[in-house]
């Protein structure tokens, strides 16, 4: 099976080992670049983390503060401690299981400038206070607009979108090759997984009904890719 990612390039290499060592033949092609912002943060009781990322740029710039909530696994190696997490590693899941844990409490929220609007309800439990520690930036060189091409002409099996930026520089890189038509209808005849609700959501609003894994992480994909392979 020839399985194509589209993570940061900070994340391809190790993400194209793990798939390599099950077996994938791997197209890996990053979608979206990392544009880092100059933060200071204040003192605060809870730190909201949402990605491996904002967990990297906040250890080496000491932005942590107080008890830390990940979003999930991945998130927690790339910090190196402690962390409250959610049962489900999705914004959704973490503002349901921690608003009444973070009432009435000073909680700094690290992430992207496209997070999940979700987690600004905690502004009605809690003193929160938002900190974009970089921009997401799409990427539209050959590189991409030849993965496009991959997929359009039939050569991939299998596409995994691990965040809705992905799934929209994608889109949009179809559209600037005039194959979004093309590439639409492929990722309806293949298996397409998004990690998480809204990377799926994304996907349907582009007419792309994407599997999602019971985890929401790389080895939930695997087991999913293996047991549609077993089937």
């Amino acid at each position: 099976m020839r399985v194509a990612v589209f993570r940061p390039e900070e994340y391809l290499s190790r993400t194209v080992d793990l798939l390599r060592s099950q077996g994938y033949d791997v197209l890996a092609v990053p979608m979206i670049g990392i544009e880092e912002n100059d933060v200071c943060v204040r003192d605060a009781d809870f730190t909201i983390i949402t990605s491996q990322t904002a967990a990297r740029i906040a250890l080496r710039k000491n932005l942590l503060r107080g008890t830390v909530i990940a979003i999930g696994p991945k998130t927690k190696e790339a910090l190196g401690r402690e962390c409250l997490l959610p049962s489900k590693y999705d914004s959704k899941t973490l503002y349901e299981e921690f608003r009444e844990i973070v009432a009435g409490k000073k909680v700094n929220l690290l992430r992207s400038d496209k997070g999940d609007p979700v987690l600004n309800n905690l502004s009605e439990v809690c003193d929160l206070e938002e900190y974009q520690l970089y921009r997401i930036v799409p990427l539209k060189g050959a590189m991409q607009k030849e993965a496009v091409r991959e997929i359009a002409e039939g050569r991939v099996d299998a596409v995994i979108f691990s965040s809705s930026m992905i799934a929209e520089s994608f889109m949009e890189n179809a559209r600037e090759t005039n194959l979004f038509e093309k590439v639409i209808e492929r990722l309806s005849s293949i298996v397409t997984v998004a990690i998480g609700p809204p990377t799926a959501g994304k996907l349907q609003s582009f007419g792309v009904r994407a599997l999602i894994p019971e985890e929401y992480t790389l080895d939930g994909v695997i087991s999913l890719l293996k047991r549609l392979q077993s089937a």
